[in-house]
């Protein structure tokens, strides 16, 4: 199913644009600051959970601890970015919308892809609330 739906492109623009606060943060190019870190943490509702691609289930407070405390770790990665990719609404009852995706990090010569299937809540003010994610990688093309 394509993300062709308005919730579907708002899911999906929420992605593109929490993927690209992550590239900022993670590459030291943003200050860390409570009110720049503000738009992790008013993007994830209280009962976010993730599972990462080495299976561990962390809650919301974990994730928020774990990137917080990651800002600027890939400063010396030349380059250094986040491409999100292949989008597909999976479930569109609003106001849950389900959507797969592949997340790939390149960090200097390194490049790891990841499939990702992220639940989220259409909020009223158009906006969208993280609600789960579960990563898994992807093999390298051989």
């Amino acid at each position: 199913m394509g993300v062709d739906h308005p919730l579907g492109r708002a899911a999906l623009q929420e992605v593109v644009d929490l993927h690209a606060f992550f590239e900022t943060w993670l590459s030291g190019t943003v200050e860390n600051t409570d009110v720049v870190f503000s738009r992790l943490e008013n993007a994830l509702g209280e009962e976010f959970t993730m599972v990462p691609p080495s299976g561990a289930r962390l809650q919301r407070p974990d994730v928020i601890g774990w990137i917080r405390g990651a800002h600027g770790t890939k400063e010396n990665l030349d380059p250094f970015r986040i491409t999100v990719f292949e989008p597909e609404l999976l479930l569109l009852r609003p106001p849950l919308i389900i959507l797969r995706y592949v997340e790939e990090q390149a960090a200097g010569s390194i490049v790891t892809r990841r499939r990702s299937t992220a639940v989220f809540e259409a909020l009223a003010d158009e906006g969208m609330r993280w609600l789960a994610l579960h990563e898994t990688w992807i093999s390298p093309d051989p």
